[in-house]
């Protein structure tokens, strides 16, 4: 778990568009700030630092913050960043895969025989990557994500996940199209450099709603 993975899980169960905490408030959660959280306002900065990354994953951002008074207002929804390509970056208010998920999976650690810590901190960076605009990245990652969990849903490989387990006709749907995808993240992962242009985009990646349904089944 992350520094700020604390924080970004009680942003995501928050009701309301703003959240005012303390100072004291945010390192309950996540154990003492550095020196610049108090001393410079551009450690609040909704930018691409872990600790924004974090709130930023959640679906909010820093409104505004008051040194002296050591308190900082979160609000929900969208704001911009830079990526470290320079390049503006705008965040949703839901990232790829929703942190109430994340948090619910979580909570399956040591029900069962399998351990889940390298399939959460795949999510982990799967949201980060799509969060920056990393589109390679995030294609290898959904990829792995993918062959990484048919055995929780008791299944040996991800063929199986799709057309064995018994998911509803719009799931089955879902999971075939995400089996279909595969195909394209191998192609990332595996096709030489050629003379010819062809770059993928987000655009590419598939919609959040087919990726969340499938960890929504492996976190009851």
């Amino acid at each position: 778990m992350g520094k700020y993975d604390p924080l970004r899980d009680h942003l995501a169960s928050r009701p309301g568009d703003q959240a005012r905490m303390t100072f004291a408030e945010v390192e309950e959660l996540v154990g003492p700030l550095p020196a610049s959280a108090r001393n410079h306002r551009a450690w609040w900065g909704n930018d691409n630092k872990v600790e924004a990354v974090a709130w930023r994953a959640a679906g909010w951002h820093v409104e505004s913050v008051n040194q002296a008074s050591r308190h900082v207002v979160f609000a929900r929804g969208a704001t911009s960043g830079t990526s470290r390509a320079g390049r503006t970056v705008t965040v949703t208010q839901a990232s790829y895969i929703g942190a109430q998920l994340i948090a619910a999976m979580k909570a399956q650690e040591a029900t069962d025989r399998f351990d889940r810590a390298k399939l959460l901190q795949l999510i982990d960076e799967l949201n980060d990557n799509h969060i920056r605009g990393n589109a390679y990245a995030a294609h290898a990652l959904l990829r792995a994500i993918l062959d990484h969990i048919p055995p929780l849903l008791g299944c040996a490989n991800f063929a199986a996940v799709a057309s064995n387990y018994p998911w509803s006709q719009t799931d089955k749907s879902y999971m075939r199209k995400l089996l279909d995808f595969k195909l394209q993240a191998d192609d990332v992962l595996h096709r030489q450099i050629s003379p010819k242009t062809d770059l993928l985009s987000l655009d590419d990646i598939p919609p959040r709603a087919w990726v969340n349904r499938l960890l929504q089944e492996c976190a009851t």
